[in-house]
């Protein structure tokens, strides 16, 4: 089973070229059997856009999460966040959505003939702006405090997948590096990213005890998925996007890699990695 994922950065243009676009993308990654995306920014009450994001792969399902936050997601016109996972017919996945994941940020894509959740995530990208706390009908902190939340409430609602027996593939754009080889020129050490990693490192990963797919096989390597725009005299460049694969998977793992190719990644500032399972 090989699994791609990619932050798109905006689907809307693959969607218009049309009948080209997404098959194009699919076959330029590999063909893979699950391709999970993020940051689609499609609308959930865009009808037409959403029916041609789950009929534009034939032969896949497709299962999402949209953005629909009245607060926290409005800017572009309410066009932001999304993640979209198609799946090859014949893999019979069920999607699950969490009633909490207003902005559009993991969908768990169910296997439970094959004992797997296949989950795509659009971490938190932290930042001072305020966040609007719906639960609480008001502000409540801001948006580097809400990136730690996310983690935490998303490493509850996994932990009960793993009691359910299935085991998981968690792949997406994560928003952080977990460790100085994984960024150029610097890691960001500074608070509040120093506790945001050492919290992700320590209580995430490790209570969920998932490994890293890319740096088991790769320990040495210094590749990345993110690189800046605005560097145009030295690379700036990190890897926050990743497969984190519970343990029963990890014998199972037959490969992982990125593709930086520039021409590949066209029209987004990330990298798209991918993973195989036997």
């Amino acid at each position: 089973m090989r699994i791609v994922s990619w932050n798109v950065e905006n689907l809307a243009p693959w969607l218009d070229a049309e009948p080209a676009g997404l098959r194009a993308m699919h076959e330029r990654l590999g063909s893979p059997d699950v391709l999970c995306l993020q940051e689609v920014r499609i609308r959930r009450h865009d009808e037409a856009r959403v029916a041609a994001m789950q009929a534009a792969l034939p032969g896949f399902g497709c299962h999402a999460s949209l953005n629909h936050d009245p607060h926290n997601g409005r800017f572009r016109g309410g066009r932001a966040y999304g993640v979209a996972t198609w799946l090859r017919d014949g893999l019979d996945a069920t999607p699950l959505r969490f009633t909490w994941d207003t902005e559009g940020r993991v969908i768990v894509s169910g296997l439970p003939a094959r004992g797997l959740a296949i989950v795509n995530v659009y971490a938190v990208n932290g930042t001072s702006r305020p966040y609007w706390d719906a639960e609480r009908s008001g502000l409540h902190g801001n948006r580097h405090q809400f990136k730690q939340r996310f983690i935490e409430r998303l490493g509850h609602e996994l932990q009960a997948l793993r009691t359910g027996g299935l085991e998981l593939a968690l792949i997406g754009d994560w928003n952080i590096s977990r460790t100085r080889q994984d960024t150029t020129p610097r890691l960001r050490t500074e608070e509040p990213h120093g506790t945001a990693r050492r919290r992700f490192n320590e209580e995430f990963i490790a209570g969920l005890d998932l490994t890293d797919a890319f740096r088991h096989l790769h320990p040495d390597a210094h590749a990345y998925t993110w690189f800046n725009p605005r560097s145009r005299h030295r690379l700036d460049a990190a890897r926050v996007d990743f497969a984190l694969l519970s343990r029963g998977l990890v014998p199972r793992l037959g490969g992982a890699g990125i593709d930086a190719d520039p021409a590949v990644r066209r029209g987004s500032d990330h990298a798209p990695l991918w993973i195989e399972l036997a």
